[in-house]
Protein backbone atom coordinates (compact mmCIF):
# COMPACT_ATOMS: atom_id res chain seq x y z
CA UNK A 1 0.00 0.00 0.00
CA UNK A 2 2.66 2.58 0.20
CA UNK A 3 3.36 4.62 -2.87
CA UNK A 4 7.08 5.61 -3.46
CA UNK A 5 8.21 9.01 -1.71
CA UNK A 6 8.45 12.16 -4.05
CA UNK A 7 10.69 14.79 -2.90
CA UNK A 8 8.16 16.90 -1.45
CA UNK A 9 7.46 14.02 0.81
CA UNK A 10 4.42 12.74 -0.27
CA UNK A 11 3.71 9.32 -2.67
CA UNK A 12 4.28 9.87 -6.16
CA UNK A 13 1.40 7.60 -6.46
CA UNK A 14 -0.88 9.84 -4.01
CA UNK A 15 -4.24 8.58 -6.10
CA UNK A 16 -3.03 4.68 -5.73
CA UNK A 17 -6.71 4.29 -4.24
CA UNK A 18 -9.30 6.54 -5.61
CA UNK A 19 -6.82 7.16 -8.31
CA UNK A 20 -7.16 8.41 -11.71
CA UNK A 21 -6.84 5.46 -13.12
CA UNK A 22 -9.19 3.21 -11.00
CA UNK A 23 -11.62 5.77 -10.98
CA UNK A 24 -11.59 6.96 -14.21
CA UNK A 25 -12.65 2.86 -15.21
CA UNK A 26 -15.34 3.17 -11.99
CA UNK A 27 -16.78 5.95 -13.87
CA UNK A 28 -16.75 5.02 -17.61
CA UNK A 29 -18.53 1.85 -16.43
CA UNK A 30 -20.99 3.60 -14.48
CA UNK A 31 -21.94 6.05 -17.11
CA UNK A 32 -22.29 3.55 -19.45
CA UNK A 33 -24.88 1.61 -16.94
CA UNK A 34 -26.57 4.61 -15.75
CA UNK A 35 -26.87 5.77 -20.52
CA UNK A 36 -28.09 1.94 -20.39
CA UNK A 37 -30.67 2.13 -17.53
CA UNK A 38 -32.14 5.42 -18.95
CA UNK A 39 -32.52 4.14 -22.75
CA UNK A 40 -34.29 0.85 -21.01
CA UNK A 41 -36.74 3.16 -19.42
CA UNK A 42 -37.22 5.22 -21.92
CA UNK A 43 -37.85 2.00 -24.22
CA UNK A 44 -39.98 1.10 -21.27
CA UNK A 45 -42.03 4.28 -21.94
CA UNK A 46 -41.71 5.03 -17.78
CA UNK A 47 -38.54 7.37 -18.13
CA UNK A 48 -39.37 10.75 -17.07
CA UNK A 49 -36.23 12.21 -19.08
CA UNK A 50 -36.35 13.88 -22.56
CA UNK A 51 -36.69 11.31 -25.42
CA UNK A 52 -33.56 9.89 -27.10
CA UNK A 53 -31.96 6.59 -28.40
CA UNK A 54 -28.73 5.11 -26.61
CA UNK A 55 -26.81 7.42 -28.59
CA UNK A 56 -28.35 10.64 -26.81
CA UNK A 57 -27.80 8.81 -23.34
CA UNK A 58 -24.44 7.33 -24.11
CA UNK A 59 -23.36 11.03 -25.11
CA UNK A 60 -24.73 12.91 -22.32
CA UNK A 61 -23.91 10.46 -19.45
CA UNK A 62 -20.09 10.18 -20.73
CA UNK A 63 -19.93 13.95 -20.77
CA UNK A 64 -21.02 14.17 -17.68
CA UNK A 65 -18.97 11.80 -16.11
CA UNK A 66 -15.81 12.56 -17.33
CA UNK A 67 -15.89 16.79 -15.81
CA UNK A 68 -17.27 15.30 -12.81
CA UNK A 69 -14.87 12.74 -12.23
CA UNK A 70 -12.03 15.66 -13.54
CA UNK A 71 -13.52 18.74 -11.22
CA UNK A 72 -14.07 15.75 -7.90
CA UNK A 73 -10.34 14.17 -8.80
CA UNK A 74 -8.59 17.48 -9.10
CA UNK A 75 -10.14 19.10 -5.94
CA UNK A 76 -9.82 15.77 -3.98
CA UNK A 77 -6.33 14.87 -4.83
CA UNK A 78 -5.50 19.05 -4.50
CA UNK A 79 -6.83 18.47 -0.79
CA UNK A 80 -4.78 15.42 -0.09
CA UNK A 81 -1.90 16.72 -1.53
CA UNK A 82 -2.10 19.71 0.50
CA UNK A 83 -2.52 18.02 3.84
CA UNK A 84 -0.38 15.45 3.43
CA UNK A 85 2.81 17.48 4.90
CA UNK A 86 0.02 18.87 7.98
CA UNK A 87 -0.79 15.52 9.04
CA UNK A 88 1.36 13.87 11.21
CA UNK A 89 -1.04 10.52 10.72
CA UNK A 90 -0.77 11.38 7.16
CA UNK A 91 0.54 8.09 5.80
CA UNK A 92 -1.78 6.15 8.49
CA UNK A 93 -5.16 7.76 7.03
CA UNK A 94 -4.13 7.14 3.61
CA UNK A 95 -2.73 3.41 4.16
CA UNK A 96 -6.43 2.70 5.66
CA UNK A 97 -8.85 5.16 2.96
CA UNK A 98 -6.66 5.92 0.73
CA UNK A 99 -7.11 9.94 -0.87
CA UNK A 100 -10.76 9.97 0.98
CA UNK A 101 -8.53 9.42 4.58
CA UNK A 102 -6.56 12.72 3.81
CA UNK A 103 -9.92 14.77 3.17
CA UNK A 104 -11.98 16.90 5.68
CA UNK A 105 -15.75 17.75 5.41
CA UNK A 106 -14.85 21.05 3.71
CA UNK A 107 -13.43 19.33 0.61
CA UNK A 108 -16.56 17.25 0.48
CA UNK A 109 -18.75 20.51 1.07
CA UNK A 110 -16.97 22.42 -2.11
CA UNK A 111 -17.07 19.45 -4.03
CA UNK A 112 -21.05 19.01 -3.30
CA UNK A 113 -21.87 22.81 -4.01
CA UNK A 114 -19.61 23.74 -6.47
CA UNK A 115 -17.77 20.84 -8.31
CA UNK A 116 -20.27 19.26 -9.04
CA UNK A 117 -22.42 21.98 -10.63
CA UNK A 118 -19.67 23.49 -12.48
CA UNK A 119 -18.80 20.09 -14.04
CA UNK A 120 -22.18 19.64 -14.79
CA UNK A 121 -22.45 22.50 -17.11
CA UNK A 122 -19.53 21.64 -18.41
CA UNK A 123 -20.34 18.73 -19.50
CA UNK A 124 -24.08 19.48 -21.09
CA UNK A 125 -22.23 22.02 -22.87
CA UNK A 126 -19.49 19.42 -24.78
CA UNK A 127 -22.51 16.92 -25.20
CA UNK A 128 -24.84 19.70 -26.72
CA UNK A 129 -21.36 20.53 -28.91
CA UNK A 130 -20.57 16.77 -29.45
CA UNK A 131 -24.35 16.17 -30.43
CA UNK A 132 -24.51 19.24 -33.09
CA UNK A 133 -21.65 18.03 -34.65
CA UNK A 134 -22.93 14.56 -34.82
CA UNK A 135 -26.44 15.53 -36.77
CA UNK A 136 -25.04 15.50 -40.22
CA UNK A 137 -24.76 11.95 -39.30
CA UNK A 138 -28.27 11.16 -38.17
CA UNK A 139 -27.41 12.08 -34.74
CA UNK A 140 -30.86 12.89 -32.59
CA UNK A 141 -31.18 16.82 -32.03
CA UNK A 142 -32.46 16.07 -28.41
CA UNK A 143 -31.06 17.59 -25.76
CA UNK A 144 -31.33 17.66 -21.95
CA UNK A 145 -31.91 20.34 -19.91
CA UNK A 146 -29.78 21.76 -16.40
CA UNK A 147 -31.68 20.24 -14.21
CA UNK A 148 -31.82 16.42 -15.40
CA UNK A 149 -27.80 17.18 -15.91
CA UNK A 150 -27.13 18.58 -13.11
CA UNK A 151 -29.21 15.24 -11.38
CA UNK A 152 -27.08 13.06 -13.47
CA UNK A 153 -23.62 14.96 -12.60
CA UNK A 154 -24.57 14.18 -8.76
CA UNK A 155 -25.42 10.23 -9.55
CA UNK A 156 -22.72 9.89 -11.39
CA UNK A 157 -20.08 11.84 -8.98
CA UNK A 158 -21.69 10.06 -5.91
CA UNK A 159 -22.02 6.12 -7.62
CA UNK A 160 -18.23 6.42 -8.68
CA UNK A 161 -16.57 7.70 -5.68
CA UNK A 162 -18.91 5.56 -3.86
CA UNK A 163 -17.98 2.84 -5.59
CA UNK A 164 -14.36 3.77 -5.38
CA UNK A 165 -14.13 4.43 -1.46
CA UNK A 166 -16.04 0.82 -0.81
CA UNK A 167 -13.11 -0.95 -3.17
CA UNK A 168 -10.18 1.22 -1.37
CA UNK A 169 -11.97 0.23 2.19
CA UNK A 170 -11.66 -3.15 1.14
CA UNK A 171 -8.24 -3.61 -0.17
CA UNK A 172 -6.78 -1.48 2.65
CA UNK A 173 -8.83 -4.09 5.14
CA UNK A 174 -7.46 -7.23 3.17
CA UNK A 175 -3.98 -5.78 3.48
CA UNK A 176 -3.90 -5.22 7.03
CA UNK A 177 -5.26 -8.52 7.24
CA UNK A 178 -2.54 -10.14 5.47
CA UNK A 179 -0.30 -7.89 7.52
CA UNK A 180 -1.17 -9.19 10.52
CA UNK A 181 -0.93 -12.68 9.73
CA UNK A 182 2.33 -12.41 8.37
CA UNK A 183 3.64 -10.45 11.62
CA UNK A 184 1.80 -13.62 13.90
CA UNK A 185 4.06 -16.09 11.73
CA UNK A 186 7.28 -14.50 12.03
CA UNK A 187 6.61 -13.99 15.85
CA UNK A 188 5.41 -18.16 16.12
CA UNK A 189 8.68 -18.52 14.31
CA UNK A 190 10.89 -16.76 16.52
CA UNK A 191 9.35 -18.33 19.77
CA UNK A 192 9.40 -21.21 18.36
CA UNK A 193 13.07 -20.93 17.25
CA UNK A 194 14.42 -19.16 20.68
CA UNK A 195 12.78 -22.46 22.52
CA UNK A 196 14.89 -24.43 20.30
CA UNK A 197 18.28 -23.04 20.77
CA UNK A 198 18.39 -23.17 24.82
CA UNK A 199 17.07 -26.93 24.58
CA UNK A 200 20.24 -27.53 22.01
CA UNK A 201 22.49 -25.71 23.97
CA UNK A 202 21.60 -27.41 27.81
CA UNK A 203 21.77 -30.78 26.27
CA UNK A 204 25.34 -29.82 24.89
CA UNK A 205 26.42 -28.64 28.05
CA UNK A 206 25.63 -31.53 29.70
CA UNK A 207 27.71 -33.37 27.21
CA UNK A 208 30.34 -31.07 28.27
CA UNK A 209 29.95 -31.46 32.35
CA UNK A 210 30.27 -35.00 31.94
CA UNK A 211 33.74 -34.36 30.03
CA UNK A 212 35.25 -31.82 32.50
CA UNK A 213 35.65 -34.85 35.33
CA UNK A 214 36.78 -37.29 32.46
CA UNK A 215 38.76 -36.04 30.29
CA UNK A 216 39.42 -32.16 30.58
CA UNK A 217 41.77 -32.37 27.22
CA UNK A 218 38.87 -33.51 25.44
CA UNK A 219 36.34 -30.89 27.36
CA UNK A 220 38.60 -28.47 25.92
CA UNK A 221 38.22 -29.20 22.40
CA UNK A 222 34.39 -29.92 22.60
CA UNK A 223 34.35 -26.19 24.33
CA UNK A 224 36.45 -24.52 21.15
CA UNK A 225 33.68 -26.46 19.13
CA UNK A 226 30.77 -25.08 21.01
CA UNK A 227 32.12 -21.69 20.83
CA UNK A 228 32.04 -21.94 17.51
CA UNK A 229 28.72 -23.56 16.71
CA UNK A 230 27.18 -21.21 19.01
CA UNK A 231 29.05 -17.87 17.36
CA UNK A 232 26.85 -19.59 13.76
CA UNK A 233 23.96 -20.24 15.22
CA UNK A 234 23.48 -16.60 16.97
CA UNK A 235 24.42 -15.14 13.31
CA UNK A 236 21.85 -17.56 11.73
CA UNK A 237 19.18 -16.79 14.51
CA UNK A 238 19.09 -12.71 13.08
CA UNK A 239 17.65 -14.34 10.03
CA UNK A 240 14.71 -15.84 9.33
CA UNK A 241 15.66 -18.18 6.37
CA UNK A 242 19.68 -18.55 5.73
CA UNK A 243 21.21 -21.19 2.46
CA UNK A 244 20.96 -24.63 2.91
CA UNK A 245 24.96 -24.54 2.58
CA UNK A 246 25.26 -22.94 6.02
CA UNK A 247 22.65 -25.39 7.35
CA UNK A 248 24.95 -27.93 6.32
CA UNK A 249 27.84 -26.03 7.89
CA UNK A 250 26.19 -26.12 11.55
CA UNK A 251 25.50 -29.35 11.19
CA UNK A 252 28.82 -30.10 10.80
CA UNK A 253 29.52 -27.90 13.40
CA UNK A 254 27.62 -29.82 16.16
CA UNK A 255 28.46 -33.35 14.59
CA UNK A 256 31.68 -32.59 15.08
CA UNK A 257 31.31 -31.90 19.12
CA UNK A 258 29.25 -35.07 19.03
CA UNK A 259 32.35 -36.88 17.52
CA UNK A 260 34.63 -35.29 20.34
CA UNK A 261 32.70 -37.26 23.10
CA UNK A 262 31.74 -40.33 21.33
CA UNK A 263 34.93 -40.93 19.26
CA UNK A 264 35.16 -43.32 16.88
CA UNK A 265 31.34 -44.99 17.34
CA UNK A 266 30.06 -41.71 15.57
CA UNK A 267 30.73 -41.62 11.87
CA UNK A 268 29.99 -39.04 9.63
CA UNK A 269 28.37 -38.44 5.94
CA UNK A 270 27.67 -35.00 4.47
CA UNK A 271 26.45 -34.79 0.87
CA UNK A 272 25.06 -31.03 -0.40
CA UNK A 273 25.22 -31.16 -4.20
CA UNK A 274 26.12 -27.60 -5.40
CA UNK A 275 22.97 -26.92 -7.22
CA UNK A 276 21.20 -26.91 -3.82
CA UNK A 277 24.02 -24.98 -1.62
CA UNK A 278 21.97 -21.56 -2.10
CA UNK A 279 18.64 -23.30 -1.35
CA UNK A 280 16.98 -20.69 1.50
CA UNK A 281 15.72 -23.10 4.42
CA UNK A 282 14.68 -22.30 8.27
CA UNK A 283 18.36 -21.54 10.68
CA UNK A 284 18.60 -24.73 13.11
CA UNK A 285 16.55 -27.13 11.05
CA UNK A 286 18.44 -30.06 10.82
CA UNK A 287 19.83 -29.95 14.18
CA UNK A 288 17.02 -31.38 16.04
CA UNK A 289 17.15 -34.49 13.27
CA UNK A 290 20.66 -35.05 14.27
CA UNK A 291 20.33 -34.76 17.89
CA UNK A 292 17.65 -36.91 17.92
CA UNK A 293 19.56 -39.81 15.69
CA UNK A 294 22.13 -39.84 17.79
CA UNK A 295 20.53 -39.80 21.59
CA UNK A 296 18.13 -41.79 20.66
CA UNK A 297 19.55 -44.36 17.85
CA UNK A 298 23.44 -44.13 17.78
CA UNK A 299 24.58 -43.47 21.36
CA UNK A 300 22.28 -46.26 23.23
CA UNK A 301 23.96 -48.77 21.07
CA UNK A 302 27.67 -50.22 22.06
CA UNK A 303 28.94 -50.23 18.45
CA UNK A 304 27.35 -46.81 17.73
CA UNK A 305 27.37 -46.23 13.67
CA UNK A 306 26.90 -43.97 10.50
CA UNK A 307 24.77 -40.85 10.29
CA UNK A 308 24.44 -39.96 7.18
CA UNK A 309 23.01 -36.29 6.08
CA UNK A 310 21.97 -36.01 2.12
CA UNK A 311 19.91 -32.96 -0.05
CA UNK A 312 18.14 -33.67 -2.64
CA UNK A 313 15.43 -32.38 -5.66
CA UNK A 314 12.54 -34.48 -6.66
CA UNK A 315 10.46 -32.12 -8.68
CA UNK A 316 9.38 -29.03 -6.97
CA UNK A 317 10.84 -30.59 -3.36
CA UNK A 318 14.00 -29.96 -1.05
CA UNK A 319 14.40 -33.37 0.34
CA UNK A 320 16.79 -33.73 3.48
CA UNK A 321 17.54 -36.93 5.29
CA UNK A 322 19.05 -37.34 8.13
CA UNK A 323 19.81 -41.57 8.73
CA UNK A 324 21.47 -43.40 11.05
CA UNK A 325 22.44 -46.92 11.50
CA UNK A 326 21.17 -47.06 15.44
CA UNK A 327 18.93 -49.49 17.04
CA UNK A 328 15.86 -48.22 15.11
CA UNK A 329 12.79 -46.37 15.79
CA UNK A 330 10.73 -49.24 17.27
CA UNK A 331 13.31 -49.89 19.84
CA UNK A 332 13.92 -46.37 20.89
CA UNK A 333 10.05 -46.16 21.28
CA UNK A 334 10.02 -48.75 23.36
CA UNK A 335 13.07 -46.93 25.47
CA UNK A 336 10.32 -44.31 26.21
CA UNK A 337 6.94 -45.92 26.39
CA UNK A 338 5.79 -42.73 28.04
CA UNK A 339 5.93 -40.43 24.69
CA UNK A 340 3.34 -40.20 22.74
CA UNK A 341 4.27 -40.12 18.67
CA UNK A 342 7.89 -40.18 17.51
CA UNK A 343 10.53 -37.73 18.18
CA UNK A 344 10.40 -35.25 21.39
CA UNK A 345 10.83 -31.64 22.17
CA UNK A 346 12.87 -30.62 19.16
CA UNK A 347 10.62 -33.02 16.15
CA UNK A 348 8.12 -31.26 17.56
CA UNK A 349 9.29 -27.90 17.07
CA UNK A 350 10.86 -28.52 13.70
CA UNK A 351 7.02 -29.72 12.57
CA UNK A 352 5.40 -26.68 14.20
CA UNK A 353 8.20 -24.09 12.31
CA UNK A 354 7.60 -26.05 9.47
CA UNK A 355 4.03 -25.73 9.88
CA UNK A 356 3.92 -21.85 10.33
CA UNK A 357 6.34 -21.09 7.69
CA UNK A 358 4.83 -23.13 4.99
CA UNK A 359 1.36 -24.74 5.82
CA UNK A 360 0.64 -28.48 4.09
CA UNK A 361 3.57 -28.04 1.71
CA UNK A 362 6.37 -28.96 4.44
CA UNK A 363 6.64 -32.12 5.98
CA UNK A 364 8.76 -33.99 8.21
CA UNK A 365 8.32 -38.10 8.43
CA UNK A 366 10.37 -40.76 10.81
CA UNK A 367 10.56 -43.98 9.66
CA UNK A 368 12.81 -47.00 9.41
CA UNK A 369 15.88 -46.44 7.47
CA UNK A 370 16.12 -47.81 3.81
CA UNK A 371 19.05 -50.15 4.44
CA UNK A 372 16.81 -51.77 6.79
CA UNK A 373 19.28 -51.03 10.13
CA UNK A 374 18.96 -47.79 11.78
CA UNK A 375 16.15 -44.78 11.49
CA UNK A 376 15.87 -42.20 8.75
CA UNK A 377 14.12 -38.74 9.03
CA UNK A 378 12.73 -36.93 5.91
CA UNK A 379 12.33 -33.20 5.55
CA UNK A 380 10.15 -32.13 2.46
CA UNK A 381 10.35 -28.62 1.47
CA UNK A 382 8.70 -26.43 -0.77
CA UNK A 383 12.15 -26.06 -3.60
CA UNK A 384 12.26 -21.96 -4.21
CA UNK A 385 13.29 -21.09 -7.29
CA UNK A 386 14.67 -17.47 -6.19
CA UNK A 387 17.00 -18.36 -3.46
CA UNK A 388 17.18 -15.34 -0.56
CA UNK A 389 20.48 -15.20 0.67
CA UNK A 390 23.31 -16.97 -0.64
CA UNK A 391 26.50 -18.94 1.10
CA UNK A 392 28.58 -15.40 0.30
CA UNK A 393 26.20 -13.39 2.37
CA UNK A 394 26.95 -15.55 5.43
CA UNK A 395 30.67 -15.59 4.77
CA UNK A 396 30.66 -11.47 4.49
CA UNK A 397 28.31 -10.86 7.52
CA UNK A 398 27.64 -7.31 8.26
CA UNK A 399 30.08 -5.72 11.03
CA UNK A 400 28.65 -5.86 14.39
CA UNK A 401 27.98 -2.68 16.50
CA UNK A 402 30.94 -1.64 18.99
Amino acid sequence: MNGAIGQTGYPRELTMYGSIPYTGRVNLLWSVSVALFLWALAAAGHSAAPDGGLLLNLVHTLCLGYWTWTFVGILWLGEAKRRWSRLPDARMRYDRNGVYGLLRWQAVLVVALVGVPVASVLGLFTAHALLSLMAPLGATEDRLGLGASLVLGYSLALGTFTVDYLRVRLVSNQLRAETAQRQAVEAQLRLLQAQLEPHMLFNTLANLHALIDTDPSLAQQMLERMIAFLRAALTASQRSTHPLSAEFEQASDYLALMQIRMGQRLRVSLNLPPELADQPVPPLLLQPLLENAIQHGLEPTRRGGLLTVNAYRDGGVLLLTVTDTGRGLEAAQAARPTRKGPGGFGLNVVRERLQSMYGEQALLTLGPSPEGVGTQAVLQLPLQTTPGLSSADLRNPPAEPA
